[in-house]
């Protein structure tokens, strides 16, 4: 008797989750057929769920309108120097914070903490007014500039991670002479791989669907990145919605695969990093 209950318990949890998932997906659908669809099919009523006409040609003709290639490696390039920025530095910030004992850790971490909470229009003007003064102005220095200076959330997820590893292997490592610094290279690096893969794919997704600072910093056309891209394909009157769809599935596709690649990464570091505080 308790295992048909447990089973039709289960039957429904999934049926509850399937139609979440199936409700979550429509606008996925909606955007990848669009962008497969003649201009003229776009807003018929009531809405093809399968297009009755493919337009494939609509791919072709993003990269033929604007130079959607080069907006995808700027982009690309971007996000290698600030994801690169943003693990190092914040895993740096999290291992002091974790390991090292100094006069002020906590009140320095609670006050760390508490930059989370100011939004991040407020901070717009003073750091433009900066980035201008600094001469940094259609350039991609104010996009990575920051990331190596360390993220609040991801120093804290580094944080919890580290106060889970045995303090055996640091010992360990000071024993056979390692300092500061190569206990966190050599030992604890290695045995993080969870938390960096949290850390990447979140920056990476921040920064590859970043649109309002490129839109602050970046002026010139050669140095847009691919969301300024899509961006362009509207226009003053009327918007290309074919074009704009398959140019949003081109940007789509990264963010997708690498999630798909390493979500177990993901889950696994945002569960261990959350165990102890």
């Amino acid at each position: 008797m308790k295992s048909a209950a447990g089973q039709l318990q289960k039957a429904l949890i999934y049926a509850v989750i399937g139609c979440g998932a199936l409700f979550l997906l429509v606008p996925l659908w909606w955007m990848i057929t669009t962008s497969i669809k003649p201009y003229a099919d776009v807003f018929i009523f009531p809405p093809e769920v399968i297009p009755s006409r493919f337009r494939w040609s609509n791919y072709p003709d993003i990269f033929r309108i604007l130079p959607f290639g080069k907006y995808f490696l700027n982009t690309l390039f971007i996000a290698v120097f600030v994801v690169s920025g943003t693990v190092f530095s914040s895993a740096m910030v999290g291992y002091g914070f974790a390991n090292l004992r100094f006069p002020g850790r906590g009140v320095l971490f609670i006050v760390m903490l508490s930059t989370m909470m100011i939004p991040y229009h407020t901070t717009l003007v003073p750091q433009f007014i900066i980035f201008k003064e600094l001469g940094w102005l259609d350039s991609y220095l104010p996009l990575i500039a920051p990331a190596f200076f360390g993220t609040p959330f991801y120093i804290f997820l580094y944080r919890q991670f580290f106060m889970n590893i045995a303090k055996e292997y640091s010992d360990a490592a000071k024993i056979d002479g390692c300092g500061y610094w190569s206990t966190f290279i050599r030992i604890i690096i290695p045995m993080s791989l969870p938390v960096i893969g949290v850390v990447t794919i979140f920056s990476f997704n921040g920064v590859w669907n970043d649109f309002l600072g490129p839109l602050i910093y970046i002026n010139s056309e050669q140095l847009r990145t691919i969301q300024l891209g899509i961006n362009a394909l509207r226009g003053l009157h009327t918007v290309e919605w074919h074009l704009l769809m398959a140019a949003s599935v081109i940007a789509l596709v990264p963010t997708v695969t690498i999630f798909f690649l390493f979500q177990r990464k993901m889950i696994q570091g945002v569960v261990v990093s959350g165990i102890k505080g």
